[in-house]
């Protein structure tokens, strides 16, 4: 089965509420994908601007395949990654 893409936005807004925060979390489940038994690994990628440019209110911004978090927390995103690999 093919990794699950997970797209973090790293525009200025989303990295100061907490996008790198996020990437260390996500970077940490693939550490640990055998003794959660994760059925698939996760792909990490870094991007400008998920959506509309200047999301202001909406940041961070994070797509995990195709769902669309905004808002989201470190919990919210590894909740929805825990959900698509099991």
């Amino acid at each position: 089965m093919e990794d699950l893409k997970v797209a973090v936005c790293v525009c200025t807004e989303c990295v100061m509420k907490g996008a790198m925060d996020i990437i260390e979390s996500i970077e940490s489940l693939n550490d640990v994908k055998d003794v959660l038994e994760l059925s698939r690994g996760i792909y990490i990628e870094t991007v400008k601007c998920i959506g509309e440019a200047r999301h202001g209110m909406k940041s961070p911004i994070v797509s995990v395949g195709d769902v669309v978090i905004e808002k989201a927390n470190t919990e919210t995103v590894m909740a929805q990654i825990l959900e698509m690999t099991k």
